[in-house]
């Protein structure tokens, strides 16, 4: 591939991902109602993305091919949750789960 056609491919993808989101914004006025109606699972969408960022590298910590759980990484997570219930935020939940981890480590070894 050339330096041009690879420009070029640049982009078409750049206004492409432009238009779509400007399509959004002049659409807003319009798709009102529809917004209001999906305001309960958008609501949804930071945990399942944080959950799917999250799940693999604790349940495949290892580089093998089958499931290797460690049990620091597990105990991290579960105190990660109770935090995230409790405090509602995201800043108590990271730092929890990773003193936890690197306090498992060090103490377990």
């Amino acid at each position: 591939m050339n330096d041009l056609t690879l420009w070029g491919l640049f982009f078409v993808c750049g206004l492409s991902t432009y238009l779509i989101r400007l399509s959004f914004i002049q659409l807003h006025g319009k798709l009102g109602p529809l917004l209001a109606k999906c305001q309960p699972v958008l609501l949804l969408l930071p945990p399942a993305i944080l959950a799917a960022l999250c799940i693999p590298p604790i349940v495949f910590s290892k580089q093998n091919d089958g499931l290797q759980v460690e049990l620091a990484q597990i105990l991290a997570g579960c105190v990660a949750i109770v935090l995230a219930n409790y405090f509602k935020s995201l800043l108590w939940p990271i730092l929890g789960g990773m003193t936890f981890l690197w306090g498992y480590r060090w103490l377990i070894g």
